[in-house]
């Protein structure tokens, strides 16, 4: 039993020192506002991979699950240095904090009404996790006729559907009309006046009872068609506003870069053009 505890003894003793020389080294470079080293400690490999160009690099995922439970507090302490920077290099990105997680950024571009999230920002991670179906689509309008749209088909189909349903909608007051001429007629051949074309048997009754009841039948389904009509108006509405935002965002990406590949490049390569900025100026 003790020489057992003799032999294992230097290898913790050995563990101990790495976990105090991490946590060490982690509240030096926070003392002294080593963004960069953060980096390096929150994660060695992908670090010395990235910025050092060592393929391979070992990790210390071991040693960086130490601090986990202050990432909220790192991220608070990362988020002013990278905001600075992105504001410099993005200035048309808005970014809204998430009230529960102080790593987590939603990202806009534009300050206009309505604008849309279309990335995620990880200030501990130093990511920006874009929309892919938002760039698909940005990709798709650039190659579209000047003026014309991605929703355009879907947008024409939803017009003929609501002009169709307009039409029917405008159609009330005429329905209304025949169906008090079919009312008084009916009343007629009740009291065995002359009626329609001096018919009063059963049959013309009939014929007449039927009309008028295909009429209410169309009248009771007003409602529905209004509301048909409204939720369809309102998708349409939907679509053409998107069409709008998505040509403001590219207008607004096209200002600064030479096309949206230049754009998602900048955005895919943050993590190594931004500590290498920092690293530069030391």
């Amino acid at each position: 039993m003790t020489d057992s505890q003799t032999v294992l003894q230097p290898e913790l003793i050995n563990r101990l020192d790495s976990k105090i020389m991490y946590l060490g080294q982690l509240q030096s470079a926070v003392m002294n506002q080593q963004v960069p080293q953060v980096y390096e400690l929150l994660d060695s490999k992908k670090f010395n991979e990235q910025i050092r160009q060592r393929p391979h690099a070992d990790s210390n995922a071991l040693l960086a699950q130490m601090v986990t439970d202050i990432h909220d507090n790192l991220a608070i302490f990362l988020a002013p240095e990278l905001s600075k920077y992105l504001k410099q290099q993005f200035s048309f990105f808005d970014f809204v904090a998430t009230s529960d997680e102080p790593s987590i950024y939603q990202v806009y571009i534009g300050t206009w009404w309505d604008h849309r999230q279309f990335a995620i920002l990880d200030v501990l991670s130093l990511t920006l996790t874009i929309n892919k179906k938002i760039v698909s689509e940005w990709q798709e309008t650039i190659k579209l006729p000047t003026g014309a749209n991605i929703n355009d088909i879907q947008i024409r189909e939803i017009k003929q559907i609501t002009n169709g349903l307009q039409t029917f909608l405008d159609d009330e007051t005429k329905r209304n009309l025949e169906v008090q001429v079919l009312n008084d007629q009916l009343a007629q051949l009740k009291e065995n006046k002359s009626g329609l074309l001096g018919r009063t048997d059963k049959k013309a009754r009939e014929e007449l009872e039927n009309k008028r009841d295909l009429l209410l039948a169309s009248q009771q389904r007003v409602p529905e068609v209004k509301a048909k009509l409204a939720e369809h108006e309102s998708e349409m509405l939907q679509l053409e506003k998107d069409d709008a935002l998505r040509h403001l965002e590219i207008e607004e990406i096209l200002s600064h870069f030479d096309d949206i590949d230049a754009f998602i490049q900048k955005v895919d390569h943050l993590y190594v053009d931004y500590l290498k900025t920092l690293l530069q100026k030391k």
